[in-house]
């Protein structure tokens, strides 16, 4: 493969991962929110974190994007086998709350699909 034919197919996967970018990030403030509201609610105790970010944050584009990363990071660090990483989700919110699995999908596929994007995007420039 020559060096042009790799520039090509590079800035079409870059091209491709600020395509993906972009739907998830529209995915996350439209579709996915509603599902994302539903888990701060049922994981917010009293004097949480989960709480106070819906103060701090709002309902603006940019607080729905916060809130869903904090909701993203409450899931991740729930489901590690680590009593450290345990605790810090128990800061968040309520780690023993049972969440149906379509709700923990809304909240989790698209911002890896953003996060997923961007890695993508970096490793195609590395060949531009």
């Amino acid at each position: 493969m020559t060096n042009d034919t790799l520039q090509v197919l590079a800035a079409f996967v870059g091209a491709g991962a600020i395509g993906l970018g972009l739907v998830s990030l529209f995915v996350i403030l439209t579709f996915a929110f509603s599902r994302v509201a539903a888990i701060e609610e049922k994981i917010s105790r009293q004097g949480n974190s989960a709480q106070e970010q819906r103060k701090i944050w709002g309902n603006d584009p940019l607080g729905r994007l916060m809130r869903s990363s904090y909701v993203f990071t409450f899931l991740v660090l729930r489901s590690v086998p680590s009593n450290r990483l345990n605790r810090s989700a128990a800061q968040i919110g309520d780690i023993s709350t049972q969440l149906p699995v379509r709700l923990v999908l809304w909240a989790v596929l698209p911002p890896l699909c953003l996060y997923g994007g961007f890695a993508l995007l970096l490793i195609a420039g590395l060949f531009l």
